[in-house]
């Protein structure tokens, strides 16, 4: 099978064989290619050293900052394209980097250092893909595989435990027995490797299809970072996190709602800010009464996070929940421009000091004019407020 190159990746082939190193374009491309699905980067792989890579590339610009590890990115018509020197298996320090980089002449001795067989195929652009592991076998098969011993895979960089789970959940797959009995042998070696890195990895699992069937297999390597989540607790939400269509922050919601401190364990996996928000706002108002428009206002107002957002929350862990009545409220609300928050009040803080409120006072108040116009709208008029405003002094 041909797989289409786009021409400003085949322009850096060709220099390089034009310069007599082979090059080859590696990895996801290709499998997601043969999968009918969206291509977002190419990776090229060559026998050039980085430093024979920047006289090829002397035209382009360069960015020099993975040199060490043998990769230089390479800006073409508005793309960066990493090209990485074809490297040897070498020893592996901290279960995550090569101690050193050795440099290869031979494409399949690159190949071989990779992870899984589906993400080690490669071609020229040409008809012909190299498959030295029989990946395109297992794309057919619907298998998650590591080239060689997993144990070693594993133990040489055990971030691919989480890439293995991150791959079968996107693609659908099924993890390979002797893969799958090393992820469960090998996951305390997520230990060993940061929580930015797992917490990136992590993100990328909650927001695959197949989530309920990770969470179903592996809970015991989920229990490695997320230790406070029960196997029983993880289990029981397999059928609501199917429900919730592959939000990260919402499905993470879901599994911290149960707990007393999710805060502290958001910041421990190195949530941004604006995650955490998301987060914990959906479960601090999970179980807020809204059986009228009048109670939505007064959520919306104290709601920081898009509503769409909470409601999908609320949808998939709230039976009781009122979706279609709750949600065509909102509207409603939205459409009419119904005032629900301080900044629809026609008055605000200098409106009150022009009449001798101070501080607090003036924080009290607004949120009593606020409180009237969210249960009568008609009521936030210039008049009536002013009317209010005297009458309140």
């Amino acid at each position: 099978m041909k797989i289409e190159i786009p021409a400003y990746v085949q322009t850096l082939i060709k220099l390089l064989e034009t310069h007599h190193f082979q090059a080859f374009v590696v990895g996801g491309a290709i499998r997601n290619t043969l999968l009918n699905l969206p291509v977002h980067d190419y990776d090229l792989t060559t026998e050039a050293t980085p430093d024979q890579m920047l006289e090829v590339f002397k035209d382009y610009p360069v960015i020099e900052t993975g040199k060490k590890f043998g990769t230089l990115t390479v800006l073409i018509e508005h793309h960066p394209i990493e090209v990485t020197t074809f490297r040897s298996e070498s020893s592996y320090i901290d279960h995550r980097r090569p101690s050193s980089v050795q440099y290869s002449k031979s494409i399949q001795e690159d190949c071989k250092r990779r992870d899984f067989t589906i993400n080690a195929l490669c071609t020229r652009g040409d008809d012909e893909i190299l498959d030295f592991f029989n990946g395109i076998d297992d794309l057919h098969n619907e298998i998650i595989r590591c080239i060689g011993n997993p144990v070693e895979r594993f133990d040489e960089d055990a971030l691919r435990i989480l890439r293995a789970l991150r791959f079968a959940g996107r693609l659908s797959f099924t993890i390979e027995e002797n893969t799958a009995h090393a992820i469960h042998a090998q996951k305390d070696l997520l230990k060993e490797i940061s929580v930015e890195r797992i917490h990136s990895e992590w993100i990328g699992i909650l927001q695959t299809h197949s989530l309920p069937d990770i969470i179903t297999n592996y809970p015991d390597v989920i229990q490695v970072f997320l230790p406070e989540l029960s196997t029983s607790w993880l289990l029981d939400n397999t059928k609501i996190l199917a429900q919730s269509k592959g939000d990260a922050n919402i499905r993470m919601a879901i599994l911290l709602r149960n707990q007393q401190s999710p805060k502290q364990i958001l910041k421990r996996l190195t949530y941004s800010t604006d995650e955490i928000n998301i987060i914990i706002t959906c479960i601090q108002n999970m179980h807020v009464s809204l059986t009228n428009k009048i109670e939505l206002k007064y959520l919306l107002s104290k709601l920081k996070i898009p509503f769409d957002t909470y409601h999908s929350f609320r949808c998939v862990i709230d039976d009781s929940y009122q979706a279609s009545t709750i949600h065509a409220y909102y509207q409603e609300i939205i459409n009419n421009h119904e005032p629900y928050s301080l900044k629809d009040l026609v008055i605000n803080g200098n409106t009150l000091k022009q009449y001798g409120y101070l501080g607090k006072q003036i924080a009290d108040i607004l949120a009593d004019c606020l409180s009237d116009v969210i249960e009568n709208p008609s009521h936030n008029t210039s008049d009536y407020l002013h009317n209010k405003l005297k009458n309140t002094r």
